[in-house]
C-alpha cells in the first residue's frame, strides 16, 4: 500500500503516512501500486502519472497558516476593542484620571503585543516554506513534463 498523497510504502494497520501525515483512514487515502507505476484506464491501455509529492503539504501548510490569520484576527480586534473602550470612557474622565487612564490602556494592550509579533513571524515562515514548496512543485511538474 502507497499512500496517495506523497507515494510513500506504508505498512499495513499504519493510521497516518510517516512522510507526509496524511491521515490513511479515510477513503482513496492509500493506493495499491506505488505513484509513478504503469497503471491501466478502463480501455485497458497502460499510462504512467506520478502523484504530486507536494500537494498533501501545501494544503497542510495553507491550513496552518488560515488559523494563525484567524488567530491574529482576533488580537487584533481584541486590541481594537481595548482602545475604543478607554476612548469612549476617557472623554468623562476628569482631566488628572485621563492620563492614569491611558496607563492602563498600554499596560493592557502591553500584553497582546507580544502574542501578536509572534503570530506575524510564524505567518510570515509559513508564507516562505508555502513558496518554496510551490516553486519546487513547478520545477517537479516540469520534471514530470519532461519524462513524458
Amino acid at each position: 500500500m502507497f499512500c496517495s498523497q506523497c507515494g510513500t510504502h506504508a505498512k499495513d494497520g499504519e493510521h497516518f503516512c510517516s512522510n507526509c501525515g496524511a491521515s490513511l483512514q479515510n477513503p482513496g487515502a492509500v493506493q495499491q501500486s506505488a505513484p509513478g507505476q504503469v497503471s491501466h484506464n478502463q480501455e485497458g491501455r497502460s499510462h504512467s502519472r506520478a502523484q504530486d509529492p507536494y500537494k498533501g503539504q501545501l494544503a497542510d501548510l495553507r491550513l496552518q497558516l488560515k488559523q494563525l490569520k484567524l488567530d491574529l484576527k482576533q488580537i487584533n480586534n481584541s486590541m481594537g476593542r481595548t482602545r475604543s473602550h478607554y476612548d469612549q470612557t476617557r472623554a468623562f474622565l476628569p482631566w488628572s484620571i485621563r492620563e492614569g487612564s491611558k496607563w492602563f490602556e498600554d499596560l493592557k494592550l502591553m500584553g497582546k503585543q507580544p502574542q501578536k509579533e509572534q503570530l506575524q513571524g510564524q505567518i510570515a515562515n509559513l508564507q516562505q516554506q508555502i513558496l518554496q514548496l510551490e516553486q519546487a512543485q513547478v520545477a517537479w511538474k516540469r520534471e514530470q513534463q519532461a519524462l513524458r
